[in-house]
């Protein structure tokens, strides 16, 4: 990564920035216990991700859902369902939706501990800031209510938009937007797909974030907190 003449940092938001509380896996777990159902958490990050291959690589040619709510909502059951039947639960609806309200509501999300400080640290450097985010629209409202939308100066969220991440038009038009050129830009999230392949297709540079160690093997750059960009970028 050659962070001379780095003018912007565009961040994705979920998994990135926010997350939901405490964490996907125990709300997750949380909400499948009042089913009366035990979830395994090494099953649930398998099926997930393995969920998560299936859409991206839809998305890449174009699918998007986060902009319609009812596709939204179509899109979202059929995930949950799919992850509680690995689980063992049935093909009743009734634990399904009740995911799909619990992960719907801004209440649910918190920022990471390092969000908030890394992006101000950023800003003070004189760094722009910006989002590349595949969310429903609702997301820049619990980005403002949890105070980081300050930091971003252009925000481009898939629920507003006609593409989603990783295909190239989202990126085009952050760029677009930012009035910048991709070298220019430098793309952080926490998928290889969406976040790193994508962008770095779309001619910007890219840093994967893992904050929990899924991907050792990965090839290119990877950190494991928000935090570590600072110290990235003053290295390059």
């Amino acid at each position: 990564m050659d962070s001379n003449g780095l003018d912007i940092i565009f961040f994705d938001a979920g998994e990135t920035l926010v997350h939901p509380m405490p964490s996907f896996p125990e709300l997750f777990s949380s909400c499948c216990a009042d089913f009366g159902l035990e979830v395994d958490l090494a099953l649930l990050s398998d099926t997930g991700r393995s969920l998560m291959d299936e859409v991206e690589e839809k998305q890449r040619q174009g699918y998007t859902f986060t902009n319609d709510g009812e596709a939204s909502r179509r899109f979202w059951l059929d995930f949950y369902h799919h992850l509680v039947k690995a689980m063992g639960y049935g093909d009743g609806d009734d634990l399904p939706r009740r995911l799909y309200e619990i992960f719907s509501r801004r209440e649910n999300y918190g920022p990471y501990d390092d969000a908030m400080t890394t992006l101000a640290e950023l800003r003070d450097r004189g760094i722009r800031l910006g989002l590349i985010s595949n969310f429903e629209a609702w997301l820049e409202d619990l980005l403002d209510d949890l105070g980081l939308g300050e930091y971003l100066e252009v925000m481009v969220i898939s629920g507003n938009e006609d593409f989603e991440k990783p295909h190239p038009a989202i990126y085009a038009l952050a760029l677009e937007r930012a009035g910048l050129e991709a070298h220019k830009a430098l793309h952080v999230g926490d998928s290889p797909v969406s976040d790193f392949s994508g962008a770095v297709g779309a001619g910007m540079q890219a840093v994967l974030l893992d904050r929990w160690g899924r991907f050792p093997d990965f090839q290119g750059e990877r950190i494991g907190a928000l935090a570590e960009i600072p110290s990235l970028l003053a290295l390059k």
